[in-house]
């Protein structure tokens, strides 16, 4: 079978094949060190996230977002950087997928999101989600790191495994930008964000 393009139509055949954990494992193996050989250097918090999302989006042709969202005050994730589809702009804490992550902070895996009640459907095509926590060294959940994929239980215990450890790895990249996405003291005092 021919390379999948995103930009080509999606059929049911092609929908149909999710990778089987020696294929996942392989490419994790493989996109993974390459993701951390390109922005090891970097000082630019966008720039990596963006490298970050570009590598995955095109590693796995079954996920059909890949992103983040910044929690810019105590109540609201914003979008970016992200490839894929149109994202939701703003996301409250208290809605979906990506709003539960951040009250749980914890890694949330959805294998139907129709089963979801609280799931908020930013494209028709997503079938599945994972979102994964970026804490800061204050507790605060820094940014969410959310795939969707069109397949239904397309997301496991190795992408669970895998991406942890690729946020474990970037999670010191926001020590690096004070002033933007930096957590700062929980006195009461005005918001607990500065951007």
């Amino acid at each position: 079978m021919a390379p999948f393009s995103k930009s080509s139509p999606r059929t049911s055949a092609w929908l149909s094949k999710i990778m089987n954990e020696k294929e996942k494992e392989e490419t994790y193996g493989r996109i993974i060190p390459a993701i951390v050989e390109m922005i090891k250097d970097e000082k630019d918090l966008i720039t990596a996230l963006s490298t970050i999302s570009c590598e995955l989006y095109h590693a796995f042709e079954h996920w059909n977002w890949v992103g983040f969202y910044r929690r810019v005050d105590e109540r609201t994730l914003k979008v970016g950087p992200y490839q894929g589809g149109h994202g939701c702009l703003t996301i409250d804490v208290d809605r979906g997928v990506c709003g539960a992550c951040v009250r749980e902070k914890s890694v949330l895996m959805i294998s139907d999101v129709s089963k979801v009640e609280s799931h908020i459907a930013c494209s028709p095509e997503t079938k599945s989600e994972m979102v994964l926590p970026i804490i800061g060294n204050m507790g605060t959940v820094l940014a969410v790191f959310d795939l969707d994929s069109t397949e239904i239980g397309a997301f496991d215990a190795t992408d669970k495994e895998f991406l942890s450890g690729l946020v474990d790895w970037i999670r010191p990249l926001y020590d690096q930008f004070p002033g933007r996405f930096l957590e700062v003291g929980q006195s009461g005092k005005g918001s607990n964000f500065a951007i």
